[in-house]
């Protein structure tokens, strides 16, 4: 099971980076959420305790404060948010 979650954090993480800035808000929060749910699922195994606790630290804290900002209407902090994802996947070891 955990192979298989960090198989499709990657490809969200992946598809994630491939957003435009001119991306809607609302597909940005359903990708946004996607990785929260996925991340919150391995935080489930319980096979890497720490670095699934900062992950979700950094998408509850730090993501969400840019991910606001882009439902806002600034297009400045979806390159932000796309650095805080990445950051995640760094986190966990898929990027």
């Amino acid at each position: 099971m955990h192979e298989e979650l960090n198989h499709q954090l990657a490809f969200e993480l992946s598809a994630f980076k491939g957003l435009a800035p001119t991306s809607s808000a609302a597909d940005i929060t359903k990708a946004y959420d996607r990785i929260l749910d996925l991340v919150q699922s391995l935080m489930l195994t319980n096979e890497d305790p720490d670095a699934h606790a900062r992950a979700w630290s950094l998408l509850r804290d730090d993501a969400y404060k840019y991910l606001s900002e882009v439902q806002e209407g600034n297009p400045k902090a979806m390159d932000e948010l796309k650095y805080k994802m990445n950051q995640v996947g760094e986190l966990l070891f898929i990027v």
